[in-house]
């Protein structure tokens, strides 16, 4: 995978872990801007064009996008280096509103079992972390969990001000 794609699907990654509770914080949108500004994760990508993308897609799709999402995950094949970069990607947005909401957890814990990295690796980067599983079990996830995933509606989802401070 290019670097440009890698530089979109982080910032799929980004959305879909904002929306998955039906609710975007502002706390959410600060992180993703500081991820931004401090990191070269989105950098060269025209983060207003993909967010507009998203939400249209959001739109006619619903949860479909999210399966899209671990569906590309599953087909990627992604160094351990870019693995461990999606999941501190989803792990520093649903932090940044210091609550996790059930489809948060439930929306990690489906991320995690599309990558390859081994547990070992992910607890020596994030420690151990009570939200993410990372055990057998958590690799077995099927379709069936995947179905109880309900995206709730969300309205102020066109409303986001993603303009991004210069770098």
């Amino acid at each position: 995978m290019d670097k440009t794609e890698f530089k979109k699907l982080l910032f799929k990654v980004a959305f879909c872990t904002m929306a998955c509770d039906g609710h975007i914080d502002k706390r959410e949108i600060e992180e993703l801007k500081i991820m931004d500004k401090n990191t070269t994760f989105f950098e060269a990508i025209d983060l207003s064009d993909e967010l507009t993308a998203l939400i249209q897609s959001l739109d006619k799709k619903g949860t479909k996008i999210i399966e899209e999402l671990f569906e590309s995950l599953s087909k990627t094949d992604l160094n351990p280096i870019q693995e461990l970069i999606v999941l501190e990607v989803a792990l520093r947005i649903i932090n940044a509103d210091e609550k996790h909401d059930e489809n948060e957890v439930k929306f990690v814990n489906l991320l995690r079992c599309k990558l390859k990295v081994h547990d070992e690796i992910i607890n020596d980067r994030f420690g151990k972390l009570e939200i993410l599983h990372t055990n057998e079990y958590s690799r077995n996830i099927t379709s069936k969990d995947m179905e109880s995933f309900h995206l709730p509606e969300i309205g102020e989802i066109k409303e986001i001000d993603l303009k991004l401070d210069e770098k």
